[in-house]
């Protein structure tokens, strides 16, 4: 466990000093209380990531644009750590549990934050939506 010490943490309510106790890259507590051994960040702040839910990439099919790799490192360098993927600005469409399979693989192992897929709905896709829901497609 690792544990974060700032006098200004940002957390509901208001900034204020607290300690962060992180366990395998989660938060798993928060004190007000001074904890031996925290990496201490003095006034610096501590906040959380920030979600980018409409980003477009747009690979496969148009990598050139902007890939995985481009994207997750972009965001991260602007303290996002976490985008969710719109579904049709790459080819395929992510109309269809097969093309959610196919952006996931040209995701993998180009990822340097946490993103998650949006499916798209058009005509004709109905049946395409309980399979891409149960394979972890995040919403529509």
């Amino acid at each position: 466990m690792i544990v974060f010490r700032s006098e200004r943490v940002v957390l509901p309510g208001g900034v204020r000093p607290a300690s962060v106790h992180v366990d395998s890259g989660r938060i798993v507590q928060i004190d007000s209380a001074p904890v031996p051994g925290a990496t201490d960040f003095g006034t610096d702040v501590l906040m959380p990531g920030v979600v980018d839910s409409h980003v477009h990439v747009n690979e496969p099919g148009r990598t050139d644009w902007e890939g995985y790799r481009t994207a997750t490192r972009a965001a991260a360098a602007g303290g996002v750590t976490t985008l969710i993927d719109m579904p049709l600005n790459s080819i395929p469409a992510t109309t269809s549990l097969a093309a959610l399979e196919i952006k996931r693989a040209a995701a993998r192992g180009q990822c340097f934050i946490d993103v998650g897929f949006w499916g798209g709905v058009v005509p004709g896709n109905l049946s395409e939506l309980a399979p891409m829901v149960r394979a972890g497609a995040r919403g529509f």
